[in-house]
């Protein structure tokens, strides 16, 4: 995937941080820059620096967090299709 995909998906995700933040102002792309990216399918799963409890999945505009130690990733990816499905 491109570079340009993962800087319009690190947008995403910032805008959907922001949004659900208490902090909006601290979340922006160049702030996600440090986070390891990994395409699993169609989705790019950002993965904060440390040792989170919260990963994200981001696809075609879409944001879908889940926390593995509740959810599988492969479960993780169905249930972020079935999301994106019903937008």
């Amino acid at each position: 995937m491109s570079t340009d995909a993962h800087a319009e998906a690190r947008t995403v995700l910032a805008n959907w941080l922001a949004q659900h933040s208490v902090a909006p102002d601290s979340w922006t792309p160049e702030a996600l820059e440090g986070w390891r990216v990994s395409q699993v399918d169609e989705w790019l799963m950002f993965t904060p620096p440390g040792s989170a409890n919260l990963l994200f999945l981001v696809a075609n505009g879409n944001v879908f967090s889940f926390a593995p130690s509740e959810l599988s990733l492969a479960d993780a990816v169905v249930a972020a299709r079935g999301r994106e499905s019903t937008r």
